[in-house]
């Protein structure tokens, strides 16, 4: 498969390079957890036995080869030298036929290249260790915004997408944050005016803290702050909000209104575009 790609903002045309694919899984391997017993057929899977009741998995690696040209040894060497520069450390990986999705990449292994044509031409085999699951190029209150890079003039673009996550809420009332991607998400959560007890609830599981102003539920890392940044004690677990349409109860000691908004960007297994995402 041929394309190019962008890495760290720049192009792999930027460098005169050619890029062909040469491996790109398009799922990742899971984190197995099983336990095989001696006297049973078969074998225990407990992979999704934790408190969240799914599987994990591991980085994906993908393999690019670039072919670099020029007109004598020293050009090549030239060439070799700002690629090799550009290859180092990490950061955002966008293949030219995926452009809504962005991978968090690096490349931690050696590149060894091979010259051909008597030093004029060479071959390199880089390899990109991912995360396991691709995000959206754009946060998703926010959707596609228009006249951004990436985005096709044919692509079907939702209007008013941030009005989804804004709410105004009071104890009792249920709202519904709806997860586009097609993997659990974890948001930001953003409350102002709490006072006293609040908590966000979702089936059976809760989580809650008690705060008399403006906290911040960060669902990925776990955490609750205050909005100096100060840590607050929590209650109950964190959980994960399933693709789609997820009713979250609200809970508060006070009679006044909560101002109540999501942060997130959703992820998909490998690839996705307007036309195949259900914008709900």
């Amino acid at each position: 498969m041929r394309n190019g790609f962008t890495f760290k903002d720049r192009h792999s045309s930027d460098f005169g390079v050619t890029v062909k694919t040469r491996s790109r899984p398009i799922r990742p391997e899971v984190k197995r957890v099983s336990a095989d017993l001696a006297c049973r057929d078969g074998e225990y899977d407990f992979s999704a036995a934790n408190p969240f009741g799914r599987e994990f998995y591991y980085d994906r690696t993908f393999t690019v080869i670039l072919g670099v040209y020029a007109d004598n040894l020293s050009a090549l060497q030239d060439k070799l030298g700002a690629i090799a520069l550009w290859l180092m450390g990490g950061g955002e990986l966008i293949f030219d036929d995926m452009p809504y999705l962005k991978w968090d990449a690096k490349i931690s292994d050696e590149i060894i290249y091979m010259p051909e044509h008597g030093g004029k031409n060479a071959s390199l085999e880089a390899s990109f260790r991912v995360k396991p699951f691709a995000s959206f190029i754009f946060s998703g209150e926010e959707g596609i915004l228009l006249d951004s890079p990436g985005v096709l003039l044919e692509s079907s673009i939702p209007i008013g997408i941030d009005e989804k996550y804004n709410f105004e809420a009071k104890n009792g009332d249920v709202i519904e944050f709806f997860n586009y991607g097609d993997r659990p998400a974890r948001p930001l959560v953003r409350i102002e005016n709490s006072r006293g007890r609040t908590s966000l609830n979702m089936g059976d599981r809760s989580i809650g803290y008690e705060l008399t102003g403006t906290a911040l539920v960060d669902f990925e890392r776990q955490t609750v702050t205050d909005g100096n940044g100060k840590m607050l004690s929590v209650y109950g677990d964190f959980f994960e909000f399933e693709q789609g349409c997820n009713k979250i109860t609200v809970g508060h000691s006070a009679a006044d209104k909560l101002s109540i908004s999501f942060s997130f960007t959703p992820q998909f297994v490998y690839n996705a575009t307007p036309a195949t995402i259900d914008w709900g």
